[in-house]
Formats: C-alpha cells, sequence, structure tokens
C-alpha cells in the first residue's frame, strides 16, 4: 500500500479529538488565572485552590497506567469514552454547583481521573490511522490541542470571572466539555478498514512483564529519562511563572501576558517543528539543538527585567520545549516497539508528572530556604543542561532509517 491511500477519513477521526483535549486542560486551569478572585468568592486558602489545581497531577499518577492498560486491551476509542464522560458530566455537574467549593473540589477529582484516558491515546490514534512518515505530525496536533487548553483559560477565565463571576467561567468551560464529548464520541472509529503504511504494534495488553521489556530497552529509558526531565522543568514553570518573575517587578499582569505568549508560541512549534521532522525523517538532532537553546533562554528568564525581552525570550522558550515534546513523545513510541503506544507513551506522561510534583516542591523549598527565586531557576538551568549529554546519545528509531514492509510485525524477524 503506499501511503497516499491511507485513509482520508484518518483526518476526520484526528480533528474530531482535537477538542476534548483542549477541554480537558481548560478544566484543569480554569481556577489558576484567577486564584485570588477564587479564593476571595469562595472564602478558602490558597492552599485549597493549589489543591484544585494540583487534582491533575495527582489523579495523572494515579490512572495513567490504568488509562493505557485500557488502550491497550480495548483499544484507545474504549478511553476516549472513558475520559470525554468524565471530563463533560462532571463538569456540568461542577457547574450546577459552582457556588458550593467542596463540590467544586470534588468534581474537579473526578474531571482530572478522565484526563490520562485522553493524552494516552496521542500516540496510538496516529499508529491506527496514518503512516509513519505522518504520524510525528498527528502526534503534533493531539500535543497542540493541550497547548490551546493551557492558553484558552488565560485569556477567558480573568475577564469573565470579572463580568459575570467564577460560576460563568464553569459553566462556559462545562458547554465547550459536553460538545466536545459528543463529537469525539460521534466521529471516531478504532481503525480502518486497511491499515496504514508503516510497523505494526503487536498486540500485548500492559502488564508487569511488559513494564520489564520497557525497562530493558535503552533506547526508550533514554526517551523517558529526557521525558522525566524535561516535562518536569516545563510543569514547573507554567505552575509558578507568576512567582518567578514578581521579584524584579513584573506585574501579575505582565507575567500572564509572558505565559500566553509562552504558550501560543509552543503552539506554533508544536505544529511546525513535528511536520519538518517528518519531511526531514529525522527526531534527534531537534531534541538536541531544543536543549542546547533553552539553556540560555532559562537563564535569561532568571535574571532579565525587561518586560519586552522577556517577552520573546518566553516566545522562544516556549517554541523550542513545546515544539520537540510530540516529536520526543513519537520517538518514544518508536524506540519501545513492539510495545504498544498506549503502554509507552503512558509510562512517558507518567513520568512527566511525578517529576512535575517533584519539580515543584523541590524548586518552594530552594526558594524558601535562599530567600530568592535564583537558586531554584539556577537549578533548573543546570537539569535543562544535563539532558543535552543524554540527547547526544540518542539515536534515531529503525523506522527512520529505513523503511519497514507494510505489515511487518515482531513475528516478522
Amino acid at each position: 500500500m503506499k501511503e497516499s491511500q491511507a485513509s482520508p477519513y484518518r483526518w476526520v477521526v484526528l480533528l474530531s479529538i482535537v477538542p476534548i483535549i483542549i477541554s480537558t486542560e481548560m478544566m484543569w486551569l480554569s481556577l489558576a488565572p484567577i486564584s485570588s478572585h477564587a479564593e476571595s468568592y469562595y472564602g478558602v486558602t490558597g492552599y485549597l485552590i493549589t489543591l484544585y489545581t494540583m487534582s491533575y497531577m495527582i489523579m495523572f499518577v494515579l490512572f495513567c497506567i490504568p488509562a493505557s492498560w485500557v488502550i491497550d486491551r480495548y483499544g484507545y476509542r474504549c478511553s476516549l469514552i472513558i475520559g470525554s464522560v468524565l471530563t463533560a458530566g462532571f463538569g456540568v455537574f461542577r457547574a450546577f454547583f459552582a457556588d458550593e467549593f467542596t463540590v467544586v473540589l470534588v468534581s474537579q477529582f473526578f474531571i482530572a481521573a478522565g484526563q490520562p484516558f485522553l493524552l494516552n491515546i496521542s500516540t496510538k490514534v496516529p499508529a491506527n490511522w496514518f503512516p509513519i512518515s505522518e504520524r510525528a505530525t498527528a502526534a503534533g496536533i493531539l500535543t497542540m490541542a493541550q497547548y490551546v487548553g493551557f492558553a484558552l483559560p488565560m485569556v477567558i477565565a480573568p475577564a469573565m470571572a470579572t463580568e459575570k463571576g467564577i460560576p460563568a467561567v464553569l459553566t462556559v468551560f462545562a458547554a465547550i466539555a459536553a460538545l466536545s464529548a459528543a463529537v469525539s464520541i460521534l466521529l471516531t472509529r478504532e481503525r480502518p478498514a486497511v491499515p496504514p503504511p508503516g510497523p505494526v504494534w503487536e498486540k500485548e495488553d500492559f502488564s508487569l512483564p511488559t513494564l520489564r521489556r520497557l525497562l530493558k530497552n535503552q533506547p526508550y529509558l533514554l526517551a523517558l529519562m529526557l521525558c522525566f526531565l524535561s516535562m518536569g522543568v516545563f510543569n514547573t514553570l507554567l505552575t509558578l511563572l507568576e512567582s518567578i518573575l514578581l521579584p524584579r517587578g513584573i506585574s501579575s499582569v505582565e507575567a500572564g501576558t509572558i505565559g500566553a505568549v509562552f504558550v501560543a508560541a509552543g503552539v506554533l512549534g508544536a505544529v511546525l517543528l513535528p511536520i519538518i521532522s517528518d519531511k526531514l525523517r529525522i527526531r534527534i538532532p531537534f531534541l538536541i539543538i531544543s536543549l542546547a537553546a533553552l539553556v540560555p533562554l532559562y537563564l535569561g528568564i532568571t535574571f532579565l527585567t525587561s518586560f519586552s525581552v522577556l517577552l520573546l525570550i518566553a516566545a522562544a522558550a516556549g517554541f523550542s520545549i513545546m515544539g520537540v515534546a510530540p516529536i520526543l513523545f513519537q520517538h518514544g513510541s518508536e524506540t519501545a516497539y513492539p510495545v504498544q503506544e498506549g503502554t509507552s507513551l503512558g509510562m512517558i506522561l507518567l513520568m512527566g508528572q511525578i517529576s512535575g510534583v517533584l519539580f515543584v516542591f523541590l524548586f518552594e523549598v530552594l526558594q524558601s530556604s535562599a530567600g530568592s527565586m535564583v537558586p531554584p531557576m539556577l537549578t533548573l538551568v543546570a537539569i535543562t543542561a544535563a539532558e543535552i549529554p543524554l540527547a547526544l546519545k540518542m539515536k534515531e528509531s529503525p523506522f527512520l532509517e529505513r523503511r519497514l514492509p507494510v505489515g511487518r510485525n515482531v513475528s516478522d524477524k
């Protein structure tokens, strides 16, 4: 089969999943840009508002492996339906009781449980529907959807909460989630009648032998370690950007603008870089160049005080770190072959969430003990620099170095 013969319906499937991915990330950050407003409205401490946002990391750690098992055992669409129902159902429930913080908080944890069922399909869908030359592009589009979901609450929530109140914010987000869930469930299919060109992953449910197999796979372990460190740094910056910038005279509004530019540039990078990677059939040089660029960019975020210069640095940093994420995810799935994508990507995302919690905690401890954000920021810079030797050890997957016969699987060795 030629790559041009891949099912054209693959784009309908992919684009119908994008809105629900955006929705789950919007639910995550629904109160983050208006945390002080939420504290006042609900009469609760900042700790509880932080717990509301941290619910996503906590529930991802708990449900990442079950979600991967569902994907590998029953297919990505079963996982998609579970995640969509949890996101939309409890989103509506949360909106209905928007004045009661206890109900809102509990609902948020149920919504958060749906996230791994949605995010862990990001390489399974491309593998089921797309030829190998388009898979990083497809994964990049789904990753881009996450970034759009990061950015929209920063734009929508502050203005809407000021004008119409927090219940209006939760109601609008719930309506978006309900519509997105309906679209994804109605328009997706598990796989085309004829498989796309590229390697066929063997059928294997998540299990301890599968996990041991991954942990003995050195190329995959390198990708896993790179994801652990990169995602930990990224989650820390996204969570604490305001506290990093405020000591240097950057206002809250300016910090929010810098964060929005960071994410917007990341969206652009997540679209462009995977397309170029697919066209050139290379992954590793993108990772090395990105990490090398991030070291001075993070130093700029640490020390510079000019708002306009920080906007430029944030754009370059967002483009670099978020742009190569789908390339790294796709490389991890390729090196994990023949282990299924639900398991391989699930482990990568799980490590990223664990590192996010650890790095945020480490950052706050270092900042508290030093009385400055410079030592913890320099720690993040050092971690990023330490990733470069790891990236230099990585090699391109066999699927990019040569074209495997269509339908080849593990039994064809």
